[in-house]
């Protein structure tokens, strides 16, 4: 598929009414018991070589770059995001696992979705919901780096003991005036501090031509439990007036990982019977958009590359009924079929 041809069939990238999700995105399976990045990144490769996705002009007259998150309306079912690193040795098309399906419960919850993974239940919360699934539609993204974020824990003073490293990155962060800010839970960070999540906000006046469109967004401020909530709510509002202002009153979310895959996480015997050891969709994501560190480490390279050439990074959050058919390599016939040509 022809880069042109592809940025058609994704519409709101080139100015266009909304159309149907190219099928070059539409993995043929998705392995959920390992990093997914590698197979789903040699299938996108032979379908497509460039995705057209990057330094196209927006019809706000400016240099855009996407990244194009397709989120099943199944949430049970993990979605894929694709994006394109254009130099250096990583230069080339990429696409992994993804998941925007927001908390979830092993009870019923009035107004919550019902799913199943492997014949258990699951409750998902509704995306009107703080932490609900993750809504379409267009975000501004930016590395939450302590060069431009002043950063605070959402972890207790006990619970960052054992963070060294980030309770000093929050320290310094705070030596100078930063233009953005960002409280942030030490689970968003690998242990090694190799990658640092990305914060996504709602880009108001391009929702025009996205499925976000069809979203009511309104301000809906949190209620500071006590004072240290309180100052969090300052500092965010002080860098940002019109933070809360978004869909559904939810405005900033963050693309993070999770330390599911650690040595250490998959040694401890107090995780040993957890299914999000052996199986990606078990994880939650509370109302932000998760993926495995290999992946993070990928999108950190392309968000800063974008920035310096100039261009608005952004992703794209679209939901497409095609990811309910993907099936997961778990299911030995799911995954035979899956692999026939």
């Amino acid at each position: 598929m022809r880069p042109a041809a592809l940025a058609l069939a994704l519409g709101g990238c080139a100015g266009l009414p909304r159309r149907p999700v190219a099928p070059a995105l539409v993995p043929s399976a998705i392995e959920v018991d390992r990093s997914a990045l590698p197979a789903l990144t040699a299938e996108l490769r032979s379908k497509v070589k460039d995705l057209g996705l990057d330094g196209f002009l927006s019809p706000r007259r400016e240099r855009v770059s996407r990244a194009l998150v397709l989120l099943p309306q199944d949430r049970a079912k993990p979605g894929v995001i694709s994006f394109q690193l254009e130099d250096g040795p990583d230069a080339g098309v990429y696409q992994c696992e993804a998941l925007g399906r927001g908390l979830t419960s092993g009870q019923p919850r009035r107004g919550w979705r019902r799913g199943e993974i492997d014949g258990k239940t699951v409750y998902y919360a509704p995306m009107r919901d703080k932490d609900g699934a993750t809504p379409v539609g267009i975000y501004d993204a930016r590395v939450i780096s302590t060069g431009a974020y002043e950063l605070a824990a959402l972890d207790s003073p006990q619970g960052l003991e054992d963070e060294p490293t980030l309770a000093a990155e929050i320290s310094a962060s705070r030596a100078a005036p930063k233009p953005h800010f960002s409280a942030v839970w030490a689970s968003w960070y690998p242990r090694n501090w190799s990658t640092q999540p990305i914060d996504l906000i709602w880009a108001r006046e391009y929702q025009r031509y996205s499925q976000g469109a069809r979203f009511p967004f309104f301000e809906r401020r949190p209620e500071p439990r006590d004072g240290a909530g309180r100052a969090l709510e300052a500092a965010q509002l002080a860098h940002d007036p019109r933070y809360y202002f978004g869909p559904y009153g939810r405005s900033g979310l963050a693309n993070h990982t999770d330390r599911w895959d650690e040595p250490r996480r998959r040694g401890d015997p107090r995780y040993a019977a957890r299914p999000e050891l052996a199986d990606f969709r078990w994880r939650n994501t509370d109302g932000c958009l998760k993926v495995r560190p290999d992946c993070l480490a990928l999108l950190d390279e392309w968000v800063r590359e974008q920035a310096r050439k100039g261009r608005r990074a952004q992703y794209e959050v679209i939901q497409s009924s095609l990811l309910d058919r993907v099936p997961d390599l778990r299911d030995p016939t799911a995954a035979a079929q899956a692999r026939r040509p």
